[in-house]
Parts: structure tokens; sequence; C-alpha cells
């Protein structure tokens, strides 16, 4: 079953299907196992970087490997970046209802909702958010790189509609002033800048979709359905 929303927000030029992934996510940093990653659409994040998402749906919760092929530095201005637009409602600046979480350091957890102008820190519910990164090689490069896995589940604060949702993801290495980013080009204050969730499925993604291939879809069929399971240095400003 594969369920589309209808596109109201965000760039349509990116948009991905969310797909269930096989099997259990260990949020340990790294590849626990060789096939760990193969079960989601990859995200091209401007070629220095990729992400792997998909959506578990026995435990409700959204999950995200982010690679960072190109840093292989600790620095205390790094970050990842998540940003959600729940409602995919869009808009110049965040609303109530947009989230970014933010690992800065590779240390420290923030986690931000809009407010209609720009983003007040937020305290997340207990459990919700699981995450680890660590330097390592992986299936895609063996040379060790900094690797992000994280989980937000979708029964807590953030996060909690079907989709269509809005989605960037990003991260900065401080060692190379390099930026990469799912949507390119995106903005973290402007949702309308970010990619999309366009729909869910319940199946695994097809063996085209996997390993070696982004899916990014820039137009899709509506099929029907409205059952959604919610198993739901440099100094530089963070962007």
């Amino acid at each position: 079953m594969v369920t589309v929303g209808t596109v109201r927000a965000g760039n349509p030029d990116y948009s991905v299907i969310e797909y269930g992934g096989i099997g259990e996510t260990t949020y340990d940093g790294h590849w626990t196992e060789p096939l760990e990653w193969y079960d989601g659409p990859e995200l091209d994040m401007e070629g220095s970087a990729l992400c792997v998402y998909n959506m578990n749906f026995d435990t409700y919760a959204m999950q995200w490997c982010i690679e960072f092929f190109t840093d292989t530095t600790t620095d205390a201005e790094d970050y990842w970046q998540i940003c959600i637009d729940d409602s995919n409602t869009g808009g110049s600046a965040p609303q109530s209802g947009d989230f970014r979480i933010d690992i800065v350091g590779h240390a420290n957890l923030i986690v931000y909702e809009g407010n209609g102008a720009s983003w007040d820190v937020i305290t997340p519910d207990d459990g919700e958010i699981t995450w680890a990164n660590m330097l390592d090689g992986s299936p895609r490069n063996t040379t060790a790189h900094w690797i992000l896995e994280i989980g937000i589940v979708k029964t807590t604060r953030v996060a909690v509609n079907a989709p269509p949702t809005g989605m960037r993801v990003a991260c900065y290495d401080a060692d190379t002033e390099t930026l990469a980013a799912w949507a390119p080009g995106s903005d973290r204050d402007a949702p309308d800048t970010w990619g999309l969730i366009d729909g869910y499925s319940m199946d695994p993604i097809p063996e085209g979709l996997t390993f070696g291939i982004m899916a990014v879809l820039s137009s899709v069929s509506m099929l029907a359905g409205s059952l959604y399971l919610r198993k739901r240095s440099k100094k530089r400003e963070i962007v």
C-alpha cells in the first residue's frame, strides 16, 4: 500500500516516499551489520554526504542514517541538523509545528520549535529522540568518516502527523567549512525551501530504489488511502 499526500509546501523537486524499514535499527553511530541501511531511499546531500531515511512501523520511529564522507575531524562547531514541517504548511519563516533538531559538536542535542519568526528551544519528551554518531567506515565508504544514526518517535511531541511532511537534512564540517543539505540549497529558516516526505508505503522499498540509486520523486500518482499507522577553526552560525 502506498499513500501519497497533496503537496502544499516545500520544494516539489525534492520529494521522497516514506518506506518501512526492514528489521530493527540499532542507534549506535555505525552500520551494526552490513544490510542495516539498505532499506530506505538515498538522499544525495550535495555530493559530500548522503542520508538514508525510513520509518519503523513497529516503534513508530522516523529513522535517518547520515554519512558525511568528507568530515574526518572532530570540531566543536560541527553539527547535524534535521528540520521537520509536521503539517507541511511551508512558509518563509519557521512556524508552530516546525521543528529543528541540532546535534552540535557531536555531543549536544538541542531541539527547537518555530514561533512564527524564529526558533524557540523546547524540551523533547523522554525517549522521543535516540541518536549516536561515530567516526567509522561503512559499506558506502570504507574510509572512517562521521556517521549519525537517529530516530524520532512519532507518538510524542515532535512530528506526529502523517505525510505529507516537510523535511530538511543538513550537516556542517567546521574544519573544511563544508555545509551539505537535502534539499540542496535549502535554508533552515525557510520551510518553503525544504524537501518533502510526499507519502508513505507499508511495503519495503522496491529493490531498484535501494543502495546506489537516489530516490528523488518529482511527481507521483495519487492513490486512495486514509490509513496511516502512527507507530507514530572558524565560528559559523548554524544554518
